[in-house]
C-alpha cells in the first residue's frame, strides 16, 4: 500500500488569473480499504482515474462503481464521498483550477467515462512531480500543458460516447427492463426480441456500448441493488436475497462475496457510515 502526493497541496484552490493551474496530484497504490468523506466537496476540481480495482462513489443513497479504466470528475463544492472496500485498488488524482476550466470541462456530462488504459494520467501523477520539484522555470507550464492534454483525451472519449447514443437507443428497451426488473434474469433471446434485434447483433452491440456481456450487466445491477438494500434498509439477508431474485440466501451470499470481496453481513457492518 502506497500513497503519494505531488505538490503537497501548495497550489491555489479557487479560480485565479491563470488559464489553468495544477494544485496537487498523486496516487494511492494497492489500497484495499479507504473511505473519503467531504460533504462540502473541495474548492477546486478533482479528476480521478482508476488503474485497477474498484472505487465506489456514494451519492444520495446511490452507488456508482468506478472500475479499471474509468475517469470521474468532481466539481467545486460537489460532495465527495467514496470508498474502497476489500479489493486492491490503485487510483490517481489531479486537483486543479483556473479561469478556463469550467468551459474546458463543459463536455463532462456523465459522472464518469470509461477510457481504458490511460498512460498519460499515470505519467502525470508518477513522473512529472520530479520536474516540479526541480523548480525549473518551465515546471508549471509543463504540468498545466500535460493536464490540458489529459482533458483533451477525455473529451475525445466523451464525444465518441455521444456518437454511440444511436446504438444505445437501440438497446434501451432491454436496458430499461433489466434495470427495473433485475431480479428476473431474461434470456438473451428475449432481450434481443424486445429490441427488435437478432441475438448475435444484440450481444455484440451490448458488449460494445455497455462494456459487459448481458449476464455480467445483470450481476452488476443485482449487486448494486443488494448493496443499497444492505446499507439503507433493515431487511434481513434472507429478505434481501429474495428481493434480488435468489431463493437460496447462502448462494446469494457466495455470489455477493465473490463480487464485493466480503460477505453481505460484513459489508453491512463495515459500511454503516451513511
Amino acid at each position: 500500500m502506497y500513497f503519494y502526493s505531488g505538490k503537497l497541496s501548495l497550489g491555489k484552490y479557487t479560480d485565479t488569473d491563470n488559464f489553468i493551474f495544477v494544485n496537487d496530484f498523486g496516487y494511492c497504490e494497492d489500497y484495499s480499504k479507504m473511505f473519503t468523506c467531504r460533504e462540502g466537496g473541495r474548492l477546486d476540481y478533482q479528476l480521478i482515474y482508476v488503474k485497477y480495482g474498484t472505487l465506489t462513489i456514494h451519492e444520495k443513497n446511490q452507488k456508482h462503481k468506478l472500475t479499471a479504466g474509468d475517469v470521474c470528475l468532481f466539481r467545486p463544492t460537489e460532495p465527495q464521498i467514496y470508498s474502497i472496500d476489500g479489493e486492491n485498488t490503485t487510483h490517481y488524482w489531479i486537483l486543479f483550477t483556473g479561469t478556463a476550466v469550467k468551459r474546458m470541462l463543459g463536455f463532462f456530462k456523465e459522472r464518469s467515462y470509461h477510457i481504458g488504459a490511460f498512460p498519460e494520467f499515470e505519467h502525470f501523477c508518477r513522473s512529472l512531480w520530479s520536474d516540479f520539484q526541480a523548480e525549473q522555470e518551465s515546471a508549471e507550464l509543463l504540468l498545466d500543458g500535460a493536464l490540458i492534454t489529459i482533458i483533451a483525451r477525455i473529451a475525445q472519449f466523451a464525444n465518441q460516447n455521444e456518437k454511440s447514443n444511436t446504438e444505445l437507443s437501440k438497446l434501451r428497451p432491454a436496458i430499461e427492463i433489466m434495470k427495473s426488473e433485475c431480479h428476473i434474469q431474461r434470456s438473451n433471446d428475449e432481450l434481443a426480441s424486445l429490441c427488435g434485434l437478432s441475438k448475435f447483433y444484440f450481444i455484440k452491440l451490448f458488449k460494445k456500448n455497455i462494456g459487459l456481456a448481458p449476464h455480467e450487466y445483470y450481476t452488476k445491477l443485482i449487486m448494486d441493488k443488494s448493496s443499497n438494500l444492505l446499507l439503507n434498509t433493515n431487511s434481513s439477508i434472507n429478505e434481501i436475497a429474495k428481493l434480488c431474485g435468489f431463493e437460496d440466501a447462502l448462494y446469494f451470499s457466495k455470489k455477493f462475496k465473490k463480487y464485493m470481496g466480503m460477505s453481505p453481513r460484513v459489508y453491512r457492518k463495515n459500511n454503516n457510515f451513511l
